[in-house]
């Protein structure tokens, strides 16, 4: 009971310092070109909030799961890393002003909820569905990235 405590202040953590620093409010990244298809993007916080629980629950059942003797500290590890490295795509994007650097970040990310989802499942099969929503949207803000990229050839100077 405590482990999943410490998981989810942990998480926590990670989620709340990371967001010191969004696009939401940056002047370069709010007048960057958007495709015409990017109706939604006021969800995209609410987006990543969903895929944040699920992944937190995730990393909870897998710890709960192991036995005493067998904890899963890699694959901690690797939940944290996954969280790092979702969490600094702003500031890279925002604070270095690189859309490129985002697309690596995100595609970064985006493969590491992949294997995490291979290594996972074995373990619990309900951990690994959990990063469905994770690994549905990664490609998918990976590739808005990218686009951004196309549609603003500028800011790559």
């Amino acid at each position: 009971m405590k482990s999943r405590w410490i998981i989810t202040a942990a998480s926590a953590a990670i989620f709340f310092g990371g967001s010191f620093r969004t696009s939401l409010g940056d002047p370069w990244f709010q007048n960057l070109a958007r495709p015409n298809w990017l109706t939604f993007e006021f969800l995209i916080p609410f987006i990543w909030i969903f895929i944040w629980v699920c992944v937190t629950i995730s990393a909870i059942l897998v710890w709960e799961k192991s036995s005493r003797e067998n904890k899963p500290w890699l694959l901690m590890i690797l939940y944290a890393v996954l969280g790092i490295l979702t969490v600094i795509y702003s500031p890279v994007v925002v604070a270095l002003k690189s859309l490129m650097g985002g697309l690596a970040v995100g595609a970064m990310a985006t493969l590491l909820v992949y294997i995490l989802a291979i290594l996972v499942r074995p373990i619990l099969p309900k951990a690994a569905l959990l990063l469905i929503p994770y690994m549905l949207w990664g490609p998918i803000g990976t590739y808005l990235t990218w686009v951004l990229i196309k549609l603003n050839p500028q800011s790559l100077q």
